[in-house]
């Protein structure tokens, strides 16, 4: 069965070229462009990782990650924040369950960021 990714994204390119990629790399995408929905959707997909702009325009992504780290059933889930509007490069971190605090600041390509997901989904 292909591992899930929940993207949160409302820059609807980006989302459509992130969901995509990882279409074509083999995992079921569930994207989400109105952030408000978040945890309605995040239920229905029952993601294996979240992956969230951290420049939301409808809603702050530190009150989404906050709400997501919260919950019993997602807090586990790994989250991976990501800032990137030229499409050419992003900074990236996963925000980690233990305490809540950003791991590997990374600033690369997307093929970077598809592979590091890759790694991650695989461990």
């Amino acid at each position: 069965m292909a591992k899930r990714i929940m993207i949160i994204e409302d820059d609807i390119i980006e989302l459509n070229r992130l969901s995509l990629l990882l279409d074509l790399k083999g995992f079921e995408v569930c994207p989400l462009n109105h952030s408000y929905r978040f945890l309605t959707e995040v239920a229905k997909c029952n993601p294996d990782l979240i992956l969230l702009d951290s420049t939301l325009q409808e809603m702050d992504s530190t009150l989404v990650t906050r709400t997501l780290k919260s919950l019993d059933a997602v807090r586990d889930i790994p989250l991976l924040l990501i800032a990137g509007k030229d499409y050419e490069s992003y900074t990236y971190a996963y925000n980690t369950p233990e305490n809540g605090n950003l791991e590997s600041i990374k600033t690369a390509d997307i093929y970077s960021l598809i592979n590091d997901i890759e790694l991650k989904m695989a461990s």
